[in-house]
């Protein structure tokens, strides 16, 4: 089993102090977990040899290659390998399974909290984006071997600051689609929408058995983003609904206003408390970079392919809930990274585990172990059975089938990414 770590691929690091496996490895598997470049240096993306983009995926697909190699010497099998991660690392675990380059290296995959689609999953324009932060750094320029000349000349502390101004900061270099050169083994060749719109069709398509898992309300921890959520408030405070904007959907400047005011009075019906402003800000990003991207993934992934793929909601409150006690949240909801330390232990800091804890990590860790194994999260059905999509396994003390996570949003969000999704083919 190896493990992608999260950080919106911008930060992060596959350190066993923040990922423990015991838990895992007690159910008989071997867990690798691996670090990639991250930020400009791992999504620089100019169009050129020297900076084709990328480079953190073409990482991970090193180590994979480095894995079929080697994880006999340490009693793996190379021909049962599942990739599994959380938030940037589940997707692109996901990423995987869209490129020609990496057929065979992999067999199953598990993404908690990261799908497609969403605004910090693909960047359908890197050079606008290169240009911007560079703006930062002193250089009006979108002219690749300037910008090249100033991505490898600065120092890295001094990117990285420019990195941090900006909103989202986590999550400014992206994934993006690659030019093709002669010495250069691209990655990704096409985007995800017209990869899985596609399906087997598509050369690049390379898909596997999966299990995808959200959490209640994800968009929770949009408020650790102290920068971005206060410069929003601030900012439809004083009705600049341009804040609302998503990256993910490029929206013709004839239709901006009418698109924000939608969002505005969906989201934002009371904007003269912090309060009010906070729950809508949370809203819009569960709904924009979860709930919608997730359904119309899951939806896409099972129709253009002949492999099963999982779905679960996390929806237990117990100890161990990293993204509730980070935000000291009281709402009875879980956030994103709450499922993340019932797979592992956070030896950084150690987390407390009660009863109903401990059942909680045997339930997920037996799961995903047998997933790994078997390739069926139940392979003896008598026991109790986990039916693939558009079933939704509810992860809590009592497991059960549930409805999908307010599907009316999901279909709010699929309507304006149908109209402006910025990978969506325009006729």
């Amino acid at each position: 089993m190896v493990f992608i770590h999260g950080g919106d691929f911008g930060i992060g690091s596959g350190s066993k102090s923040f990922y423990g496996a015991q838990y895992l490895i007690s159910h008989g598997v071997i867990v690798v977990t691996l670090n990639y470049r991250l930020n400009a240096y791992g999504f620089l993306n100019l169009g050129i040899p020297d900076a084709p983009g990328n480079a953190g995926l073409k990482d991970i697909r090193a180590a994979l290659r480095w894995l079929q190699d080697n994880i006999a010497n340490f009693n793996g099998d190379p021909d049962n390998v599942t990739l599994f991660g959380q938030g940037s690392g589940g997707l692109a675990a996901i990423y995987m399974t869209m490129s020609d380059t990496t057929q065979g290296l992999f067999h199953r995959v598990i993404s908690q909290s990261g799908t497609p689609f969403a605004p910090q999953s693909f960047d359908p324009r890197p050079l606008r984006t290169a240009s911007q932060i560079a703006k930062s750094l002193g250089l009006i320029s979108e002219d690749p071997d300037a910008l090249l000349r100033l991505y490898s000349e600065t120092p890295v502390d001094e990117v990285e600051e420019a990195i941090a101004k900006q909103m989202n900061a986590r999550s400014v270099f992206l994934p993006s689609v690659e030019d093709i050169f002669d010495d250069e083994e691209a990655f990704l060749v096409d985007s995800p929408y017209n990869i899985l719109t596609l399906g087997k069709e598509h050369k690049a398509f390379n898909p596997v058995p999966m299990i995808i898992s959200v959490n209640t309300v994800e968009g929770l921890t949009s408020t650790l983003d102290y920068y971005t959520i206060t410069s929003q408030m601030d900012r439809i405070k004083n009705e600049d609904f341009s804040a609302l904007d998503q990256r993910s959907l490029v929206v013709p400047k004839k239709e901006r206003e009418e698109f924000r005011k939608t969002l505005t009075e969906t989201y934002f019906t009371n904007i003269t408390s912090d309060e009010a402003l906070v729950g809508g800000i949370i809203n819009l990003n569960t709904d924009f970079s979860y709930v919608g991207p997730v359904s119309l993934f899951a939806e896409m992934y099972s129709n253009n392919s002949n492999v099963p793929i999982y779905q679960c909601i996390f929806s237990y409150i117990g100890n161990r809930n990293l993204g509730r006690l980070l935000t000291n949240s009281s709402l009875q909801a879980t956030a994103n990274r709450d499922e993340l330390f019932y797979v592992f232990e956070l030896e950084r800091l150690p987390l407390p585990m009660d009863e109903n804890d401990a059942r909680i990590v045997t339930f997920m860790t037996m799961m995903w172990t047998n997933f790994a194994k078997y390739g069926s999260p139940t392979p003896d059905p008598t026991a109790g059975e986990w039916l693939p999509y558009p079933y939704n396994l509810e992860i809590n003390l009592e497991p059960q089938y549930v409805a999908p996570l307010t599907p009316d949003r999901a279909y709010f969000w699929r309507h304006f990414y149908y109209k402006y999704g910025a990978e969506v083919p325009r006729e």
